[in-house]
C-alpha cells in the first residue's frame, strides 16, 4: 500500500511539474528572442534581416 501511495505522489508531481517546466522554458525562449528583436516567437528559423 505504501508503494502505491509513493508512486501516486511522484506521479502527481510529474504531472504538474512537466507542463510548468515546458511553459517556463517557452517563456524564457520568448523573452530572449524579444530582447534580440525577433518578432515571430514561434518560428525557430525566423530572425532579423541580416545582409
Amino acid at each position: 500500500m505504501r508503494i502505491i501511495i509513493a508512486f501516486s505522489i511522484v506521479g502527481v508531481g510529474v504531472a504538474i511539474g512537466v507542463p510548468v517546466l515546458i511553459m517556463t522554458m517557452k517563456r524564457r525562449r520568448r523573452d530572449k528572442r524579444r530582447r534580440r528583436g525577433i518578432k515571430d516567437y514561434n518560428s525557430p528559423n525566423n530572425g532579423t534581416a541580416r545582409s
